[in-house]
């Protein structure tokens, strides 16, 4: 685009316009990917046969969880602190917590009650990593047109809050490296799910889930305030505002260009990681 990059006396190039009209043509992209993400979602939810909520329906022969404090008609607010929005919170909240002891605020009889030392049965692999036994049933509602637009949109949002817990997840080590997936392994994952759709005829819904995913993790990523993304420049248009002045071109293009070489510096080691599972496995 003229003027993004360089000076221009064109009154209509990009970097003569107010910085909201900036603000906006730079997010304009990931915000594309978020819409993107919000239409697979959208199908997703068309697809189930009821649309799930945070209220318990029943629990499981001798629940573990029911013991320690959940009752029928608890209707899930927050677990360990974090905010759940939908069903698709559930399992990623419960999977977060190393201990397996929870703290669940539930709305109860019209009022909040928090729990505390929850627990779930967990079993442990030849591996040494720990699965959850959910041992409860949510209640499912019929699909209206207004309940898909309100699901859709709160597993969006859920789905785009994910990146931010994973993020902070590997920034405090509770995944490593070897959690980590780029071109080559997404690509991989892909194939064998559409594999698995093709001969078995099931697992549809599992591909559309991954192009959500992928399509908005793509649109949060960008959006990060890491130079040589557009979050990184959408922080310096905002640094313009406040001073009232460009940071000049040449420093904020030396910034991008050091961010670009560590982006890229990941995504060798990532596909690499990603190539090495591959022949181990």
């Amino acid at each position: 685009m003229g003027g993004e990059d360089d000076e221009s006396e064109d009154e209509r190039a990009f970097c003569k316009q107010k910085w909201w009209k900036k603000f906006i043509i730079v997010s304009a992209g990931a915000i594309m990917n978020l819409i993107l993400g919000l239409i697979f979602v959208s199908v997703l939810t068309c697809m189930d046969d009821l649309i799930g909520t945070t209220q318990i329906h029943s629990f499981y022969e001798n629940a573990v969880s029911a013991e320690s404090g959940l009752e029928v008609g608890d209707e899930i607010k927050k677990i360990n602190g974090t905010r759940i929005f939908s069903s698709r919170d559930l399992s990623y909240s419960l999977t977060r917590d190393e201990d397996g002891i929870y703290e669940f605020v539930v709305e109860r009889n019209g009022e909040n009650v928090t729990l505390e030392n929850v627990k779930f049965e967990r079993k442990t692999d030849e591996n040494g990593n720990n699965t959850i036994i959910y041992d409860f049933v949510i209640v499912g509602v019929e699909k209206t047109f207004f309940n898909v637009i309100s699901t859709s949109v709160k597993d969006t949002v859920s789905i785009a809050r994910l990146v931010w817990l994973t993020l902070f997840d590997l920034v405090t080590g509770h995944y490593g490296l070897n959690d980590l997936s780029g071109p080559v392994g997404t690509v991989n994952i892909i194939a064998q799910v559409t594999s698995e759709a093709a001969t078995t005829g099931v697992g549809f819904d599992m591909i559309v889930y991954i192009m959500a995913l992928i399509s908005i993790n793509v649109g949060v990523f960008n959006l990060l305030p890491v130079p040589a993304l557009d979050g990184g420049r959408l922080f310096f248009i905002l640094i313009e505002e406040v001073r009232k002045k460009p940071v000049p071109a040449k420093y904020e293009g030396y910034i991008h260009a050091a961010g670009l070489a560590l982006l890229l510096l990941l995504m060798v080691v990532i596909t690499f990681n990603d190539i090495r599972n591959l022949i181990i496995n």
